[in-house]
C-alpha cells in the first residue's frame, strides 16, 4: 500500500524515537542531516535511513535506520520524532525525489525526502545495549530532534524557552534491553563482544 508522510501536529509535539549504527555516547549532539532516505523492509515495514553529520563526534558521519510504520500503515512510536522534525522545518508533507548519494564504493540513487536535506539541528541520542544470538550488541537510538537553539516543535510553536532538552542533556541514561538484563543475570555476557546491526522491530521506541 502507498504510505504518505503528512504532518500531524499532535504527533509532532510528542517526540521520542529510535535508530541504530556506529555507537556514540548518550547525549545531545549538533548535527546536519545530509539525507533522509525512504526505505522499505522485506516485511513491508517503512522507515527512514538518516545520513547525519555529527559535529565534533568520534564518528562524524553516521547512518541510522528508523522504522516508522508497518506494512498496513499503522505507525510506530518513532513516527513522532519524524513529525517533530517536520514541524521544526515547517513541512506539511514530505516530498520524495531521486537523489544521488555517496557510498563506500561510489554512489547510488535513493528515494530521499527533500524537506530534510541539509537540515541543521540538535538531536538526542541514547546508547543501548542488547543481547542477540549470543552477542552483546550496542546501538544508538534517536530520541528527539530539536531546533539549533534547543527547542522542541511544541516549544518553538508556543515561543517558549528551551526546557525539554535539559532532560536529555542531564538525565537521559544508557538503555539496557530485557534480553541484555536476562543474559546478564544468567551469566551469558561475553566481555568485548558487540554488534552494530539491529533487528527491524527494535526501532519502535519507548517512552521515558
Amino acid at each position: 500500500m502507498s504510505f504518505e508522510f503528512n504532518f500531524n501536529e499532535k504527533m509532532a509535539e510528542d517526540t521520542v524515537a529510535t535508530a541504530g549504527s556506529k555507537v556514540l555516547d548518550t547525549g545531545v549532539y549538533e548535527v546536519e542531516i545530509i539525507t533522509a532516505e525512504k526505505i522499505i523492509a522485506s516485511t513491508g515495514t517503512i522507515g527512514i535511513n538518516w545520513q547525519i553529520k555529527v559535529e565534533g563526534a568520534k564518528y562524524p558521519n553516521m547512518v541510522y535506520n528508523m522504522w516508522v510504520a508497518k506494512a498496513n500503515g499503522d505507525t510506530l512510536f518513532s513516527m513522532n520524532v519524524v513529525q517533530g522534525l517536520m514541524g521544526i522545518v515547517g513541512a506539511k508533507k514530505l516530498t520524495e525525489y531521486k537523489k544521488t548519494v555517496e557510498i563506500k564504493d561510489g554512489t547510488k540513487t535513493v528515494d530521499a525526502f527533500k524537506e530534510f536535506d541539509n537540515v541543521k539541528c540538535k538531536v538526542a541520542i541514547q546508547k543501548e545495549y542488547d543481547f542477540y544470538n549470543g552477542e552483546v550488541r550496542e546501538k544508538n537510538n534517536i530520541k528527539a530532534f530539536f531546533t539549533t537553539d534547543g527547542k522542541t516543535f511544541s516549544e518553538m510553536k508556543a515561543n517558549k524557552p528551551a526546557k525539554q532538552i535539559e532532560y536529555y542533556e542531564t538525565k537521559l541514561k544508557d538503555n539496557y534491553t530485557d534480553a541484555y538484563k536476562k543474559a546478564q543475570a544468567d551469566g551469558e555476557l561475553n566481555e568485548g563482544t558487540s554488534g552494530e546491526d539491529s533487528k527491524e522491530e527494535e526501532s519502535s521506541g519507548s517512552i521515558l
